[in-house]
């Protein structure tokens, strides 16, 4: 009798590549959610690159709190060999007529005469040093001083014979030096020690006199006799029909916000003005940073190719996708108040808006004629301006501004999307478990089913 075929029963189930398909099948929509989140990922990134640019035109706009957008003040003397000066940003301008009278000068006094800073001096001997360190002495002769006296302070400098003058010279300044500044001093011939006020040491000074002097020295052994080659004065300028006194070459403040730094004797006129020379400059800085936050936003906000920046910006910052916020009113809107707060310099017509570049234009010829010729004009507009930039960045980079509020939200979606995929990771791979269990039940029934088919082939020969 023929036999019955019946091989083969257990090959036409294959559960590996049925698995894979049900799996496949079931991961669409955890496929969809991944790029989804991707996507919204990417966003944040585009967003956080605005929001830098922005900070940069914010640090730009610090910089000038300090140095002004509209220029600092400046002082020009007529005769720099009697006195230069420093304008704050907030000194009045003006024109003022100042007369110096005479230079702050230190005393000045040498003491002995030796052949070398460094020969031995061969005595003993104590230097006892009086420094009026205020006016409180003023009326005690140089011979009368002592360590009680008010308003006077003394040093001893003790010396012997194997001491030198310059020995001498570092005694005085370790132990006086706050007060004293102690030097050697050689006329070509000899060595002396010289002895000096330090500038602005005191406020003590005097009229050229034998009996009263800021310094003096009393030596036991002799040798180092004291002789004033200069004696102590006070600065003093005639402003405003009234004499101004300082103990150094620098007065403030003399006009407001104003420092005048002494060099000579004589009169001066002094002219203080606004220094519009960095204005252009500044601006333009300004319309450049403008310009780096407007490029982002057209390319992410219009079709691809629109703008010419495109290539370079996408190049530069791979992240960016040429359209994708297209439509999106937040930043169009930014882009809308971007472009007002430059309305101040468009009425002066030195910046217009380029629609086939999507960026500002700043014409700084145009702008320096104005200023050389309208200056308080184009100063005003630059003002309205900077103010009207300030509260726009403001908004912007403001934690509750609209920018970070966009971002806030895509934030917000992408994570309830990154639960979503989680969850739906979770459930596939309890799905995948179920399945594999099933198909072994399956595979093992057909093995048992198969291994039958064998007896019954057997028996049926």
């Amino acid at each position: 009798m023929a036999g019955i075929a019946l091989s083969g029963f257990s090959n036409l189930f294959n559960s590996g590549s049925i698995l894979a398909a049900v799996m496949s099948s079931s991961s669409l929509p955890l496929l969809s959610l991944s790029q989804q989140a991707a996507y919204m990922q990417n966003q944040m990134q585009e967003i956080n690159y605005i929001y830098n640019q922005s900070m940069s035109v914010f640090s730009t706009m610090m910089g000038f709190v300090l140095n002004p957008v509209t220029g600092s003040m400046t002082a020009i003397s007529s005769n720099s060999y009697v006195l230069n000066a420093i304008a704050t940003p907030n000194t009045a301008p003006g024109t003022y007529n100042i007369t110096v009278q005479q230079l702050a000068q230190p005393e000045i006094s040498l003491l002995g005469s030796f052949s070398s800073a460094n020969t031995q001096l061969g005595q003993s001997g104590t230097i006892s040093l009086f420094f009026r360190s205020d006016t409180s002495s003023s009326g005690i002769t140089d011979n009368n001083l002592s360590a009680t006296t008010p308003g006077v302070q003394e040093f001893n400098i003790t010396y012997n014979g194997t001491n030198t003058l310059q020995d001498i010279v570092n005694e005085i300044n370790n132990t006086a030096g706050s007060d004293v500044t102690a030097s050697i001093f050689y006329n070509g011939n000899t060595y002396s020690l010289m002895l000096a006020e330090k500038q602005g040491a005191s406020t003590f000074t005097t009229s050229p006199s034998t009996t009263q002097h800021v310094i003096v020295a009393e030596d036991s052994s002799g040798i180092f006799t004291q002789n004033y080659i200069q004696n102590a004065q006070n600065a003093v300028i005639n402003f405003g029909g009234a004499s101004v006194t300082s103990n150094v070459n620098q007065i403030q403040n003399v006009i407001s916000g104003v420092t005048l730094n002494l060099s000579g004797t004589g009169s001066v006129i002094l002219s203080i003005s606004q220094d519009t020379s960095q204005v252009a400059n500044n601006v333009s800085n300004l319309i450049n940073e403008i310009n780096n936050i407007l490029t982002p936003i057209n390319v992410l906000t219009e079709k691809p190719g629109t703008y010419p920046s495109q290539n370079s910006l996408t190049s530069a910052n791979p992240f960016i996708v040429p359209g994708d916020f297209m439509g999106n009113f937040m930043l169009t809107n930014l882009k809308t108040q971007l472009l007002s707060v430059v309305q101040p310099l468009e009425n002066l017509g030195v910046v217009n808006y380029n629609y086939q570049t999507g960026q500002l234009q700043f014409d700084s010829n145009s702008f320096q004629n104005l200023l050389s010729t309208s200056s308080q004009t184009v100063l005003n507009s630059v003002t309205a301006f900077v103010s009207s930039l300030s509260q726009a960045i403001m908004n912007i980079i403001s934690p509750n501004g609209a920018l970070m509020t966009e971002e806030n939200n895509i934030s917000s979606n992408y994570a309830y999307t990154e639960n979503q995929i989680y969850q739906m990771q979770q459930s596939l791979l309890l799905q995948q478990q179920q399945l594999q269990l099933q198909f072994s039940q399956v595979e093992a029934v057909m093995a048992s089913s198969s291994a039958e088919i064998t007896k019954l082939q057997t028996l049926l020969g």
